[in-house]
């Protein structure tokens, strides 16, 4: 009797959440260029047989796989919302599948797979009804952990079981790498898993000796007795997610080759072009701007820097007038505004990309690159010969501005920031908005292309949309609120049992076999997240000004790591209190 309650309110939960995501229009931002529209036009420049449309300075700046994603909605026939919503509800189903062999109990999988699927990161504005990348990071991060966490925590069993897990990351991988441009984060805990995973299936269960010596003895021995076709089987099923991420990446750059004469994935963080905004970021302007811009954080290159760079390079110096107009003319500058009328952040990279259109370049990717070789070549030349200096400071990217050491205070103030909006959603909310449509773009194209029959846009229909959805906005609200309470104790739950747990891992060795991976996955996913904030930080405190805003938007990826880390850590207390954790016949697989 219980498990058929059970079982109507689970399916119950589902179909509700399903009429949330549908009864919730979309908005849909065509004025944004190089951001929702972007990936909007290219879906149909591809679908009207012309790849990613006329070369401009858009072109390459982002990953694809938004795009495709489009496309694939587009030929499921399904509404965006649904289909968004089925993708979130599987890659949720996926990590409860994966992690089945630690949350043996099936009533809490449930659960965890219904917090999964009603998580604030699916029903907030700017990231379930904006049709923009952005809402599908929630799901990818999922799958990919799936694909990771699947193999890892099957890796004493055949490889029939395996396999499944094996494919799902491989899809998965290369799919969230270009989603966005910063999807390295990820990579780490990859290679770790795919490490420790490697090596039980090498040992298995075997004995490796009470020292490290004669572990490494025993593991060298086990390797060299297995059986090598199987070895090697099963290390290609692991490293197939990069071997797949190579060769996607391979074949974008050769159909961008064809078509606009640059062999590249996108032109944002490869090509001279990125070198180029490398290179006048670290150029050091303390000896000539004033200290209130030198030791601005908000402002990467400053008006002087640009002289300098002038100065040192002749190609970059014809493009003196265009200079000028990013300045006078352009909308750059007050995109962010900062003190002494400089360009904020990386506002310049976006600025550079329309002086050199209007100065005649991005018609041809290969003439681009010329230009833009040469202007590095010409700066190469100015760092070594002295007439320019570099930033006496650490980077641990290309494209973002250095630190020094008093830097990093503001850099953990960001990230406590983003801890708030990843564990508390602090910033997350549903209200309803209208689309923004181009008089040069009908938008009943961009509707046929994602399925949906109708939107309000800034200036028709919002009152009556608003009206319409007012009862399912109160309701997404309600249910944010309720993670807002539930998710902070969930946290400190789990974060205590590690703690407590990790304490009795160390002192007790029969609990070892049953908590080593409980452990190892809560620390792989801790170290990640705070990996992913520290990013996300580094670049986001050039907007002093706007710290909640990037920190809300820009780590939405830290969601559903948390939230898998709050899962497991009910996981082990509820196993714990079932007196079924410490049992010496227990074995996790």
């Amino acid at each position: 009797m219980m498990g058929r309650v059970m079982l109507g309110v689970f399916v119950f939960a589902i179909v509700f959440r399903v009429l949330i995501a549908v009864t919730m229009p979309i908005k849909i931002y065509m004025q944004a260029g190089y951001d929702d529209a972007l990936s909007i036009n290219q879906a149909l420049s591809i679908l009207d047989g012309k790849w990613l449309g006329t070369y401009g300075t858009g072109t390459l700046t982002k990953g694809l796989s938004f795009t495709f994603f489009l496309l694939v909605n587009h030929f499921s026939h399904l509404s965006y919302p649904l289909f968004l919503c089925l993708v979130n509800i599987g890659a949720a189903f996926a990590i409860v599948k994966a992690l089945a062999p630690v949350i043996k109990n099936k009533y809490l999988s449930g659960l965890g797979f219904l917090f999964l699927i009603y998580s604030p990161a699916t029903l907030t504005s700017d990231f379930s009804l904006r049709v923009y990348r952005n809402s599908l990071v929630f799901a990818a991060v999922l799958f990919v952990l799936a694909g990771i966490l699947g193999l890892y925590l099957r890796r004493k069993e055949t490889l029939k079981k395996r396999l499944p897990w094996s494919i799902l990351v491989t899809i998965a991988f290369p799919f969230f790498w270009y989603l966005r441009e910063d999807s390295i984060w990820l990579l780490p805990l990859y290679i770790v898993a795919t490490f420790c995973t490697f090596f039980g299936i090498v040992v298995q269960d075997q004995p490796l000796g009470s020292s490290l010596k004669e572990g490494l003895d025993r593991t060298w021995q086990l390797l060299k007795a297995a059986n090598k076709q199987k070895l090697v089987g099963n290390f290609l099923l692991l490293i197939a997610p990069l071997i797949f991420t190579l060769g996607e990446s391979l074949l974008i750059s050769k159909v961008n080759q064809n078509h606009y004469g640059i062999f590249t994935t996108n032109d944002r963080t490869k090509t001279s072009f990125a070198k180029l905004t490398e290179n006048l970021i670290q150029i050091d302007n303390s000896d000539y701007d004033s200290e209130a811009v030198a030791e601005n954080s908000g402002i990467w290159v400053s008006k002087k820097t640009f002289a300098e760079a002038q100065k040192v390079s002749p190609t970059f110096a014809k493009y003196r007038k265009g200079i000028e107009w990013i300045w006078n003319e352009s909308i750059w500058p007050d995109a962010w505004p900062v003190k002494n009328d400089e360009l904020p952040g990386d506002m310049f990279v976006w600025a550079l990309r329309e002086m050199f259109k209007q100065e005649g370049l991005y018609k041809d990717g290969a003439a681009n690159e010329k230009v833009f070789k040469k202007i590095n070549q010409e700066l190469a030349e100015g760092f070594k010969s002295g007439e320019l200096k570099k930033k006496k400071m650490f980077f641990v990217s290309k494209q973002s501005n250095g630190k020094k050491p008093e830097d990093m205070g503001k850099v953990f103030s960001y990230m406590g920031a983003g801890i708030l909006e990843t564990t508390l959603y602090k910033s997350y909310q549903t209200s309803y908005g209208g689309s923004i449509f181009m008089p040069d773009q009908p938008a009943e194209v961009v509707l046929d292309l994602l399925n949906v029959e109708s939107v309000s846009t800034l200036k028709k229909g919002m009152a009556a949309e608003s009206k319409r959805t007012k009862v399912t906005v109160w309701i997404i609200t309600a249910i944010i609120w309720i993670y807002r309470i539930v998710s902070p104790v969930l946290l400190l739950v789990s974060l205590g049992a590690m703690v407590i747990f990790t304490a009795g891992y160390i002192k007790n060795k029969k609990t070892r076999k049953v908590l080593a991976d409980y452990l190892i996955i809560f620390l792989g996913l801790l170290l990640t997240y705070l990996v992913y904030l520290f990013g996300v930080s580094w670049f986001a405190t050039w907007a002093p000004n706007a710290k909640g805003l990037f920190m809300f938007f820009y780590t939405g990826a830290g969601v559903p790591l948390i939230q898998v880390i709050e899962l497991l850590g009910v996981a082990l207390v509820v196993r714990n209190v079932q007196n079924k954790l410490f049992e010496s016949k227990v074995s996790l697989n």
